[in-house]
């Protein structure tokens, strides 16, 4: 049995909103945002020269974020999320899957000062290994796609299919 993370609701900066096409079908999940950097290799890479720039060695980088194996372990050893990988991914996170219907509910009875927690932050399209996010910089999501795959910054909307928009 697959272990499966719980269902979080969307709060800015650690649980973010992304919608998933795949084998045309879509979905929107939450999830911890650190698990939708697709290439960890790129992100373990960032990491290691920011490190290094600051003068802190390996070894640093190790006690605090681990060895990189350690660090993909986080994401169930999947270095690089893409379509080899984007079904064994998704069945950890079968638990996180909102319909449109629960996820206009939840912003409508939000606070005022929360709503913006229940903008989508990225729109993974596995079926033509396309990336979008807008998700509020520095973060970056575009910059960790897989090789093969293309990144936008830009808005996504009007990409979802328009019975899944909230």
């Amino acid at each position: 049995m697959i272990d499966q993370i719980a269902k979080v609701l969307p709060l800015k900066g650690e649980n973010i909103i992304a919608g998933v096409m795949y084998r045309r079908h879509f979905e929107w999940y939450v999830a911890p945002k650190n698990l939708w950097k697709m290439d960890y290799k790129k992100l373990y890479m960032i990491w290691r020269f920011a490190y290094s720039k600051s003068g802190k060695t390996v070894s640093e980088l190790e006690n605090d974020i681990g060895s990189y194996e350690q660090f993909c372990a986080k994401r169930w050893g999947i270095e690089v999320l893409d379509s080899n990988t984007v079904s064994f991914f998704l069945a950890h996170l079968f638990k996180c899957r909102y319909s449109v219907d629960e996820l206009r509910l939840l912003r409508m009875v939000s606070r005022d000062d929360r709503k913006t927690d229940y903008t989508p932050s990225l729109f993974i399209d596995f079926d033509n290994n396309i990336m979008y996010s807008q998700y509020p910089r520095p973060e970056n999501f575009e910059n960790f796609v897989p090789d093969g795959w293309t990144g936008y910054y830009e808005n996504f909307i009007s990409f979802i299919p328009e019975d899944k928009r909230y």
